[in-house]
Formats: C-alpha cells, sequence, structure tokens
C-alpha cells in the first residue's frame, strides 16, 4: 500500500511543473503576472458597470425557481419535496441555482440584475482556471495570453450574464482538467492535497450538469494509461496489480468526495445516489423535449436531427479566428512532434541506451498532456456526432470547451514567439503587434455589440451579416430589453402627450412572465379576449419578425446593420395617437417607463451599423408611416403615468 504523501511528494511536484512551465525570466514572469492581474481588475469593473444592460434569457426564470425550490428542500426538512419534479430541471444538479437563491436573499437588488451579477462572477473563476492551465502549460506569457483570449471571446463573454447552466458547467470543467492534469505530472506520487482539489472540481461540475460525470472517467483513464505505460516501459507486468493497489483508494477517495459534493444541490440524486445519475445521464444523452426547426445553411434543420457538421460549423464560425488558427496548428504540431518522440526512443532503445534522460522524460509528459488536451476536446463532440443526440442553439451546450480552446491557443502562441525570438526579434515583435491589433480589433467588435456579444459570427461567415437568416443568432431572447427600450425612447421622442396619457398595449414573441419584466409603466400585455395589441415585437428565431407584416415598421434594433428585433406599429390610422383608458397591469415592482436621463440616448436610427432603408430578406415591406401630430389627449383621463424624471424636468 501507498505511503502517507510527505514534504518530498509536493516538493516534487513543484520540481516538475517547474521544468515543464516555460519562463522568460524573472522579470518578464512578473511583469506578465501584473498584467494578468490588471486585466482580472478591468473584468471585474466592466461587470460592475455593464450587468445591467443584459436581458432575461429565456432559461433563467426556471433556474430560478428550481433554486428556490432546491433550497426549500433542506428549510423544509425535506417535506417541500417540489425540487423532485420541477419540469426537466430535477434531471439536473442546483447548486449555481440554490447558491444564486440564497444570493437573492441578502442583495439589494431585483432576482435578475443579482443573478446575472452572481452568475458574472461565477464565471470570472472559468477566467482564473484558464489562467492557472495556460499558465501551467506555457507559463506566465501563456496565462497572461489565455487570459485575454478567454475574455475576447464573444460567444464566452456574452454568456457570462445570463446563462445559469452551460456558463457554470464550463466554469467547473476548465478547471477539473486543470487538476487532472496535475494529476499527471506529478504521477506517480501524487500529494494528497492534489486530490482533494481534484475532488472538489469534478464535483463542481457534476453539481450543474450531470455531464461532468465525463470528467471523472477521464481522471480513471489518465491514471489507467500512466499505470499501463509505466509496466510497458519496465517491461515488467507485475507493476500494474502494484500501481493499481496504490491508486485505488486514491481515485475512490476522489470519486466519493465529488459524488457527495455533487449529491449537496441535488434533491432527486439523493434519494437514490447511485442509480438516479446514471439514469439523468442517459436522459440528458438523448434529450428531446425541445424539438424546433432551425436555421442550417441554406436549409432548415430538425434539433432531433442535427447534421454531422452541425458542431463543426458552429465552432469554425463563432469563435475568433485568431484562436481557431492556433488550435488547427497545435494540432499539426502536436502530431509532428509525438511522431518524432516515438522515433527518437525506437532510435535509443536499438542503440540499448539506459532509458530515457529527464529532458527526454518531460518531453514524452507534454505529448502526454497534449495528447490528453486533443481527446478532451475531440471526444464530447464526436460523441455526440455518432449518437445522434439532440442539438440546438449554436454551441451553446458545448461552451464548456471554449477555455480548453484559448488554453492551447495561447500555449501555441507563445511558443510561436519564443521561437522566433531566438531567431529573429523583429520577426517575433512583428507577430506580436498583429496579435494586439487583432485584439484591438476583437474589442471594438464587442463594444459594438453591447450588449449582445454571443451573437459575434467571425469573418469566415462573413461576420454577423453573413450568419443573418443562415445560423441562429438571437436564440436566447436577450435582445428584447433593448426592444422595449427603443420602442419607449421611439414613443417618448415622436408622440410625447400620448406617451403620457396612458399604457400601450404590446406584444411579442416572447413569455408572458419575462415580457412583464420589460413593461414598466406605460406598456400592458396583449391577453387574448382583450384590447387588440397596438404594437408588435418580432425577433428573427422561427421567423417571428415576419409575423403581422401588413402591418407598417415602427423600429428596430439592429447591429452591424443587422436584424435583430422588428417593432411594427399595429394601430390603424384612427387609433394613432388615441388616449388609452386602459390601466398597466399591477405588478410586485412596477418599473419606471424609462432610465433617468436627460433624453433617451441612441435613438434607433443613430445606432452603429443602423438602415433606414426596408429590410432586404422580406417580400414586400410597407414603407415606415409619415409621423402625424398627435391630437391633444381628452380632457377626463385616467391617472396618467409619470413621465422620466429628467424629461419631466424639460418638459416643464
Amino acid at each position: 500500500m501507498a505511503r502517507p504523501p510527505s514534504p518530498r511528494a509536493e516538493q516534487r511536484l513543484a520540481h516538475a511543473c517547474d521544468r515543464l512551465t516555460p519562463t522568460d525570466g524573472p522579470r518578464w514572469d512578473l511583469g506578465f503576472d501584473l498584467a494578468s492581474a490588471a486585466v482580472g481588475a478591468v473584468v471585474l469593473v466592466l461587470i460592475a458597470v455593464t450587468f445591467g444592460d443584459y436581458g432575461i434569457t429565456w432559461d433563467e426564470t426556471w433556474h430560478l425557481n428550481y433554486g428556490r425550490h432546491v433550497i426549500h428542500w433542506y428549510a423544509s426538512l425535506f417535506s417541500d419535496d417540489a425540487a423532485l419534479t420541477y419540469r426537466a430541471d430535477y434531471l439536473y444538479g442546483g447548486s449555481f441555482d440554490g447558491l444564486g437563491y440564497l444570493a437573492r436573499q441578502i442583495s439589494p437588488l431585483g432576482k435578475y440584475p443579482t443573478i446575472h451579477l452572481f452568475g458574472a462572477l461565477v464565471a470570472c473563476f472559468g477566467l482564473l482556471g484558464a489562467w492557472k492551465f495556460a499558465r501551467l502549460l506555457g507559463g506566465p506569457a501563456a496565462g497572461f495570453v489565455g487570459l485575454v483570449m478567454l475574455v475576447l471571446t464573444p460567444v464566452w463573454y456574452g454568456h457570462m450574464f445570463n446563462n445559469p447552466k452551460d456558463m457554470p458547467f464550463a466554469v467547473g470543467y476548465v478547471w477539473a482538467l486543470y487538476y487532472e492534469v496535475r494529476i499527471l505530472i506529478s504521477m506517480p506520487a501524487v500529494p494528497r492535497r492534489e486530490w482533494a482539489k481534484a475532488s472538489v472540481a469534478l464535483g463542481v461540475a457534476m453539481s450543474v450538469r450531470i455531464a461532468g460525470l465525463l470528467t471523472l472517467c477521464y481522471l480513471f483513464m489518465l491514471v489507467g494509461l500512466w499505470v499501463l505505460w509505466r509496466a510497458r516501459e519496465a517491461r515488467d507486468a507485475r507493476l500494474i496489480p502494484r500501481y493499481l493497489l496504490r491508486f485505488t483508494p486514491k481515485l475512490i477517495g476522489t470519486t466519493l468526495g465529488a459524488w457527495a459534493l455533487m449529491l449537496v444541490f441535488w434533491p432527486w440524486a439523493q434519494l437514490h445516489p447511485l442509480r438516479r445519475p446514471i439514469i439523468a445521464l442517459a436522459r440528458m444523452s438523448a434529450f428531446n423535449l425541445h424539438e424546433r426547426g432551425m436555421p442550417f445553411g441554406d436549409r432548415r434543420i430538425s434539433s432531433l436531427s442535427p447534421p454531422g457538421d452541425y458542431l463543426l460549423r458552429y465552432f469554425g464560425f463563432k469563435l475568433p479566428e485568431l484562436v481557431l488558427l492556433l488550435v488547427v496548428g497545435a494540432l499539426g504540431a502536436f502530431i509532428v512532434r509525438a511522431v518524432r518522440l516515438r522515433k527518437r526512443t525506437k532510435r535509443q532503445r536499438q542503440a540499448g541506451g539506459e532509458g530515457l534522460e529527464v529532458a527526454s522524460k518531460d518531453e514524452r509528459r507534454r505529448v502526454a498532456i497534449g495528447g490528453f488536451l486533443v481527446f478532451a476536446i475531440l471526444f464530447p463532440p464526436l460523441y455526440t456526432i455518432a449518437k445522434r443526440s439532440p442539438l440546438y442553439d449554436g454551441l451553446r451546450h458545448f461552451l464548456f470547451l471554449v477555455p480548453i480552446f484559448t488554453v492551447i491557443a495561447s500555449v501555441t502562441l507563445t511558443r510561436l514567439v519564443r521561437l522566433l525570438a531566438a531567431r529573429s526579434r523583429a520577426a517575433a515583435w512583428s507577430v506580436n503587434a498583429l496579435v494586439l491589433a487583432y485584439w484591438v480589433r476583437m474589442v471594438l467588435a464587442m463594444v459594438h455589440l453591447h450588449p449582445h456579444q454571443y451573437l459575434f459570427f467571425n469573418a469566415f461567415v462573413g461576420g454577423l451579416p453573413g450568419a443573418y437568416l443562415h445560423y441562429s443568432t438571437d436564440y436566447y431572447g436577450n435582445t428584447y430589453k433593448e426592444a422595449f427600450e427603443t420602442l419607449r425612447e421611439h414613443l417618448w421622442r415622436t408622440e410625447r402627450e400620448r406617451y403620457l396619457a396612458g399604457p400601450y398595449v404590446v406584444s411579442a414573441c416572447m413569455p408572458d412572465f419575462i415580457a412583464r419584466e420589460y413593461l414598466g409603466s406605460n406598456f400592458i400585455l396583449h391577453q387574448s379576449g382583450g384590447p387588440p395589441a397596438e404594437f408588435w415585437l418580432g425577433y428573427t428565431r422561427n421567423n417571428c419578425y415576419l409575423k403581422h407584416d401588413e402591418h407598417p415598421e415602427l423600429t428596430r434594433v439592429e447591429r452591424e446593420g443587422t436584424l435583430l428585433v422588428l417593432i411594427r406599429d399595429m394601430r390603424s390610422d384612427e387609433r394613432r395617437g388615441e388616449v388609452s383608458t386602459l390601466r398597466p397591469a399591477t405588478r410586485a415592482k412596477p418599473k419606471r417607463p424609462a432610465p433617468k436621463r436627460p433624453t433617451p440616448k441612441r435613438p434607433t436610427t443613430s445606432r452603429p451599423g443602423a438602415s433606414r432603408g426596408p429590410l432586404k430578406t422580406t417580400p414586400e415591406t410597407t414603407p415606415k408611416p409619415v409621423s402625424k401630430p398627435a391630437p391633444k389627449p381628452k380632457t377626463k383621463s385616467k391617472p396618467q403615468p409619470k413621465p422620466p424624471a429628467d424629461a419631466a424636468k424639460q418638459e416643464r
């Protein structure tokens, strides 16, 4: 049996990590670490300033409710069993949802702003994990580059604020792989705390989605392959049972710790801790509750039968071009490196050399880590394709692979720059300048898309305009928040007296419980059998923007000249400007009609990339109505909602 780990094990791990981690000198390493800290600080400031800009996505309300049920399961001493049957959410671990519910109890903000801020802070742990992972493999320079690359990956940054499922899982996944690589580096003398940290990371991943069980399989695979390799090198099969006896208690302890952590926020699985997680895994791999048609190239496909190149296209079109090119280059370099190492090892054996020197062992370890990362990236999508599992919403469910892409890209880039610097400093600085220019371009693109960064498409598909109506753009409803603000500002600017007189009736392609969060005091939601809707807000998913095309376009939300939400005026000429006698629906927390600012900013026609012309994709677009002076409201009208505070002063 293995002896208890000693301080020597810690020292050996630190020594192995030092040998594998490249360095650019103490001063440069310190400078890159300080630069990484500065980037992290900037991200925290951006989160604090902008988290309120992001809309409510379709999944969030369900996760808020599920988190409440999870906590009530404990608060009621297991008598409130709503968490055991709540929609399909009971098949997921509720760690993020439960902790989010606790955060809302102490937050002075509303429930949605609180969960957006909480989610963004959790996502920062993913940034930290990617930084540590890249730093371990490529030194402080790679850590800095990897951190910047992940921050400037719009599909990651956009999901930080309002994705309550895929983003927390991605955080757990990157940490799990990081500690598994550290275990591989320190084999065979793995310190206890490395097993304990790996257990926590594995448990965090599984406590969000049972697919995190994959990381546990990775750990067993790594240990098993290492044991086989060790026995083969020593040409002694007796080492296999010896090492298995040594590692089995550690693997069992790590598994039990991760499994227990997974169960803490998963009431449904607590009733059958071994059987139910496996049942959930089988159901999730064939999840067919959300069948829908989706645009894919020049055709529409079903989410239940996606084509084999579905994920390949989305990863190829959604990730930054630089990351993709570096990952492809890294794959080629890995193959060449592995072939050369095999040939060199074969020559050494034929020459009857005494084993391998430390340098060769380190080279083997690097190749083993590279092979593991290639496997960790390729296996999940290839398994999904082979099994023909349902897929939808772009690459959202595979967001957990994005940090690994940026880690590989950063290590590849820093290695390339070091190789160039050894031959020509001018060439190395030229590459650095090109990378910096590309990062500036990405910053500008993300600023322009804000707060819809997750809609980004790269130049390989022609950007957002090239993906328009060919691939899913706003599938999460994030743009509706801006659509309501745009409509409110347009009405305040063009028909202020009518705006002040009473509420408008609106309708949209969105759940009623989310729409009510955007209504404020000047809109009410259209109900069946009630007054007809005066405005229609339609985004492009499921061709929602084509509905009611007999009515004229009033205004729109756009980015890069591409339609996101189309707002139609459904009033007749006689009704336009009439004062409503309706009262806004009573809500627990009514919102003001507009943010507190002197005048509504960024009208639709002045937004970057906005177009005043008609939609090119609509067969017949009705021209915009000519504004008419709104008649004065009747003297006896219902109590009127207050205008925005600053605008009221301006009116007086």
